[in-house]
């Protein structure tokens, strides 16, 4: 086998016509203006031991010395950080670069970054994690903080015609279609016309990605002309190094570049620069905005990439900003919905329940307990009041019923004509659910009682319950149009039967299975077995008379 092939990190610096590197080995190199530097940079605005590079194992470390005017790498200051190959370091006005490679034996003797190259490797980066940090509260960001962000311009570079003078009035412009806009798609579509509006974009899209199942979703997409009738094709090597990097991208001349510029959709499209920003927020990568030029004069620049980067960074907020008002929203529907069934307190609790408020309403079999209830002698009684004095007396016994159902942790199915139905165990699992029904009913009764001593005896009424447990099916059911949240099966059929054919005024009536849960709590009487309609099997019911206090004695 092959001896291992040795990686060395090379550091190169232009100046003029003339070009100086020193490669790093096993011994820390020594960066400054002092003679005695491993790399000498004649510089007023380097001082004498400005920094450090040293290697780690694999890796290269930069380190600060102390210097006047600090390190810089990819325009961030740094006390001491990695290297990666493709990096520029910034000391003072002097710039450098990092080339990372494989070691050759004329690796020595040849200039790694010649007039060609370095025009063809004139790629810019931005670390999201560091300008996440800056604006990661744009309410209470500063005019210095977005000064900083900023990259700081060597002794040759120039203002690129078009390029704003402040970041502040785009940082505005940006927070401002955050607050204003009120779905995702208005928010994207104002940070593309701000794109447009501060960049020399020729064409742009702002896409979603979903880390989960790596794949991408156009959202909004336009050219200098408007919006365009067919799709945007974009360059996918450019997007996916964005992505795996979680790195902002500038390609300034994709001709030169080895990289991007034999990708198919390079060429095709004639792209002669490039700008790709992820949408970064916490650590994750939520989409993208892309921007190319056909056009080879103004291409874009380091200041262009900053900008881009900020506003990719707020369509992050305004994603994260949407994703949270959509889950408000769906949460504040649930809300409503539920409290039509059940408690506030109840509602509480099935909100905060692991697994999300959504899967509380989907269908699916529970064990539960079922009551139905129903007036006795209203109907007789209703031909003798008016209308108003019906509906007025009818609210005021549910009324009274229903806050019994939420007191034992019940949830309320429906109100039918004089009766209601009821059942315990769903959406809220209770262990008790039989004995939680069989104390609401007999609460039921001393209330009706309750409501009937205040009414005189002409406007008295009764009431039969019948009360069945076991499995059945609970949730959401309907029409995609109107769906209500009920249980249905056998369990609920033999407590409608219990409460209609058995149960007399003012009786309690429970199924077997619910007696088999309650026994040692209420005192039940037995009574004759009896064949329900839809049943071929006779089943017996039992009264309940009373809660037992205290321990059953045997």
């Amino acid at each position: 086998m092959g001896e291992e092939q040795k990686i060395v990190c090379r550091l190169s610096v232009q100046n003029g016509a003339d070009e100086k590197s020193v490669l790093v080995g096993d011994k820390p190199v020594i960066l400054g203006r002092a003679s005695d530097s491993d790399l000498v940079l004649s510089d007023e605005s380097v001082s004498r031991h400005h920094a450090q590079v040293r290697r780690d194992g694999d890796t290269w470390l930069i380190a600060d010395l102390g210097s006047k005017n600090g390190v810089k790498v990819n325009t961030y200051r740094a006390v001491e950080k990695q290297l990666f190959h493709g990096d520029r370091i910034d000391l003072g006005s002097v710039r450098l670069h990092v080339d990372i490679q494989p070691y050759s034996p004329t690796a020595e003797a040849r200039v790694v970054f010649d007039k060609e190259q370095e025009r063809g490797l004139r790629t810019e980066i931005i670390e999201m994690d560091q300008l996440g940090s800056l604006l990661s509260s744009f309410e209470s960001v500063s005019g210095r903080a977005l000064s900083e962000m900023r990259p700081r311009r060597g002794p040759r570079e120039t203002t690129p015609p078009g390029e704003s003078a402040e970041l502040l009035p785009l940082f505005g412009a940006a927070a401002e279609a955050l607050l204003s806009c009120e779905t995702l798609d208005q928010t994207l579509e104002r940070i593309l016309a701000l794109v447009f509006d501060n960049l020399p974009a020729e064409r742009g899209v702002i896409c979603l990605y979903d880390e989960e199942t790596d794949t991408t979703e156009p959202k909004v997409m336009r050219t200098r002309d408007g919006v365009p009738e067919t799709p945007i094709t974009i360059s996918s090597n450019i997007v996916n190094d964005v992505i795996k990097r979680k790195q902002s991208l500038l390609v300034q001349d994709t001709r030169a570049d080895e990289r991007f510029g034999g990708a198919d959709s390079v060429m095709m499209l004639n792209i002669m620069s490039a700008m790709c920003a992820p949408l970064y927020r916490d650590g994750r990568v939520v989409g993208f905005i892309y921007i190319d030029r056909q056009s080879s004069k103004h291409p874009f620049n380091a200041t262009h990439l900053q900008t881009l980067s900020t506003l990719a960074i707020l369509s992050a907020v305004g994603v994260e900003q949407t994703a949270l008002r959509d889950e408000i929203r769906h949460e504040q529907e649930l809300r409503s919905r539920l409290a039509r069934y059940s408690s506030p307190a109840v509602v509480d609790r099935i909100l905060e329940a692991g697994g999300g408020a959504a899967q509380t309403m989907v269908a699916e079999e529970s064990e539960v307990t079922v009551l139905f209830a129903d007036l006795t002698g209203f109907t007789s009684l209703a031909e003798k009041l008016d209308a108003s004095e019906v509906v007025q007396m009818l609210n005021r016994v549910f009324e009274r019923l229903t806050e019994v159902i939420f007191e034992f942790e019940g949830t309320l199915d429906k109100f039918r004509g004089d009766g209601l139905m009821a059942f315990f165990g769903a959406p809220l699992a209770l262990p008790d659910h039989a004995a939680r029904a069989v104390s609401a009913a007999l609460r039921m009764q001393e209330v009706l009682d309750d409501v009937n001593s205040y009414s005189d005896a002409a406007r008295r009424v009764s009431m039969r319950i019948g009360i069945n447990s076991g499995s059945a099916v609970a949730g959401d059911i309907g029409s995609p149009q109107r769906k209500d949240y009920t249980v249905i099966g056998d369990t609920v059929n033999t407590a409608s039967r219990l409460e209609s054919s058995v149960a007399k005024p003012g009786q309690v009536v429970i199924g077997a299975s619910t007696y088999e849960q309650v026994r040692e709590l209420f005192q039940c009487e037995a009574l004759e077995e009896v064949t329900l309609k839809g049943k071929r099997k006779p089943v017996r019911p039992y009264v309940v008379k009373k809660r037992i206090e205290g321990p059953k004695r045997g």
